[in-house]
């Protein structure tokens, strides 16, 4: 914990520096404070790798989830936001994603300041060559989040300063996702096998590199990088579901990445958005015992209708509150609110002891996600091979929590069943981890599943737009087609 307290409250003390660096050079070009002057030590090389990691931590926010999930079929929106998540709402203006186009390059740049400065300071050169390839690493996990989101953008490998790169053009998705894969394939040969909780590693690399292979449908590649991350013994599944969600296991055994947030400090927004979305009336004063109310997300009737029972079930959904007032058991949502009333929310996040202050760390790669991929591809390289059962079942046994449910080991599937049983794996496994849309892209379900509830999702909105005021600002950025 020292080690998490160390890297987060470093991260918050860069951002403040680095803000006010960049505040004064826009202000004061010719003034005696440059990002240039500010790294000539190894430890200026490590701040400014934590001040890359701020803008990451920054990226995530609520925005992993909103994508992911709300644009899909296991979540509803409230509909006061629904035009700022549901892709089926957007528009060209939207300020979510203006924001989201703004957080990533602020974060792309100063991956390019910690990569190009750093080479030119002398000290240790294989401490040196981490950073490097650390920073580069962390600029492809940016890159990815604008190329599948948006498709081309533009590529920058170099720091950029005011309107430095103003009439730079889109490059292709493909030449995008081969910077990504070159950078992380590096990180995952060059970077260590342990870190820092929070910080990169080989392992790491490997793992995003073997998601994004299999976004890619590259299933050959995607089961090299899983299968290192899965032979290096280095992780894990932990023996109960909703350890994955608790502070007291943060960076624990199945964790492979996480964004780190401390209560208090650097407080996790997201279990915020999915708690109960009123208070209860018909019991006055009464509350919820620490139990977060007012969330814009809740699980859609399809995914508590679809989700098999089992132990996973009871973690990752609820529909009773521990009460307040001295009532012993529970109350259940209908009670509260009378009949008719949704009643479930996404419980799976919640950190009772701390409310809005959660601690709770956002995954964004764990080992049960690792397994799931290797299942995938390896059913698309070799259907005859024997392991995909073996990782898939892991997974499935684990949320049996030792009952017998549904979710009965797999054997004996067609191809075709499997393809059909491991996307529907990974739907629950990984529910509300911002996953099911880019799944569903990938397998080239998304249209039809959207328009199966009722949403008037276009074929074009498969990307969101760029934002319009990029397109304003660069005359050669153009905007993605029907947009």
């Amino acid at each position: 914990m020292k080690n998490i307290t160390y890297l987060t409250g470093l991260m918050m003390s860069l951002a403040v520096c680095l803000t006010s660096c960049e505040g004064d050079l826009e202000e004061n070009p010719a003034g005696n404070i440059s990002i240039a002057n500010f790294y000539s030590s190894e430890d200026d090389a490590v701040a400014g790798l934590y001040g890359v990691y701020n803008a990451v931590y920054s990226l995530y926010g609520n925005t992993a989830i909103n994508y992911g999930e709300v644009n899909a079929d296991n979540a509803t929106v409230s509909p006061n936001v629904s035009d700022l998540f549901e892709w089926d709402e957007f528009t060209y203006s939207n300020e979510v994603t203006e924001g989201f186009w703004r957080s990533a390059y602020d974060g792309i740049n100063l991956a390019n300041e910690v990569a190009l400065y750093t080479a030119e300071i002398d000290f240790d050169e294989e401490k040196r060559a981490d950073i490097v390839s650390e920073a580069k690493a962390l600029r492809a996990l940016f890159y990815w989040h604008l190329v599948r989101t948006m498709g081309g953008v533009p590529i920058y490998e170099t720091p950029t300063i005011g309107f430095d790169a103003v009439d730079t053009p889109r490059a292709t998705a493909d030449e995008v996702y081969s910077l990504i894969t070159r950078d992380l394939g590096e990180a995952a040969l060059e970077l260590p096998e342990t870190s820092l909780a929070g910080r990169l590693n080989a392992h790491i690399a490997d793992a995003l590199l073997a998601r994004i292979y299999l976004y890619r449908n590259d299933f050959e590649n995607a089961l090299v990088h899983a299968k290192r991350v899965i032979d290096s013994g280095a992780y894990d599944l932990f023996d109960d579901y909703a350890h994955i969600f608790k502070t007291e296991h943060n960076n624990g055994i199945e964790h492979i990445y996480q964004i780190q947030y401390l209560s208090g400090e650097r407080n996790n927004p997201i279990p915020g958005s999915f708690g109960p979305r009123a208070l209860p009336g018909s019991y006055g004063n009464s509350f919820w015992a620490n139990t977060v109310v007012g969330g814009s997300i809740a699980p859609s009737t399809e995914f508590t209708d679809d989700n098999p029972i089992s132990y996973r079930r009871s973690v990752t959904i609820a529909d009773s509150y521990e009460h307040i007032d001295g009532v012993t058991g529970t109350i259940t949502m209908e009670e509260a609110y009378g009949p008719g009333v949704y009643p479930y929310y996404v419980s799976k996040f919640d950190d009772r002891a701390n409310e809005l202050q959660s601690g709770v760390n956002f995954n964004v790669i764990r080992f049960a996600d690792v397994l799931l991929i290797a299942a995938e591809a390896l059913n698309e390289v070799d259907p005859e091979d024997n392991n995909k059962y073996t990782w898939i079942n892991r997974v499935r046994e684990r949320a049996r929590n030792g009952v017998e449910t549904d979710l009965s080991d797999l054997a004996g599937l067609s191809q075709d069943e499997f393809r059909t049983a491991v996307l529907e794996e990974r739907r629950f496994e990984l529910a509300f981890e911002g996953q099911r849309a880019w799944d569903l892209k990938r397998r080239g379900e998304f249209l039809n599943v959207m328009r199966d509830q009722g949403k008037n999702v276009e074929d074009y909105k498969l990307l969101f737009p760029i934002p319009n005021n990029q397109v304003r600002l660069n005359p050669n950025l153009t905007q993605n087609e029907g947009w």
